[in-house]
């Protein structure tokens, strides 16, 4: 695959990203805002929404950041896309803990213990990125 083909899939992707993360935000608030609702434990329709948005974004997230066709672009283009699909992964996974008010309090350390461990994998990749010295002289 050449440079300019996956630039111009990197911008597919990130509009992509924008419908997720939307998708995401709106079953997160619906999750929140039907807590008083839950005498009623059945919920398939949200549950394929759930599951259709987080296998969505999930594997497209370690693909753009790990993927071997991607690599031939630079990190640096790619970081900020890759890491948006991962986060709108842990959101839809916290509307999930929302939703699942049966859920042992261990899994909520979890889901928050995933947040934590990605906004540090974020921070070093894109501190080592911006670290890293330029060159010269291409």
């Amino acid at each position: 695959m050449t440079i300019d083909y996956l630039e111009k899939q990197l911008e597919n992707w990130k509009r992509w990203l924008l419908v997720s993360s939307g998708a995401a935000i709106t079953l997160l608030a619906t999750s929140i805002a039907d807590i008083p609702n839950y005498s009623n434990p059945s919920f398939p329709g949200w549950f394929a929404i759930w599951l259709i948005l987080q296998l969505g974004t999930t594997p497209a997230g370690f693909g753009l950041l790990s993927g071997k066709g991607w690599r031939t672009l630079p990190l640096a283009e790619r970081l900020n896309t890759a890491f948006g699909y991962l986060a709108v992964a842990w959101i839809t996974l916290l509307a999930f803990g929302f939703k699942a008010v049966w859920l042992p309090s261990i899994l909520w350390f979890l889901i928050f213990g995933l947040g934590i461990a990605l906004a540090v994998a974020y921070l070093t990749l894109r501190r080592t990125r911006i670290d890293s010295p330029e060159e010269m002289f291409p």
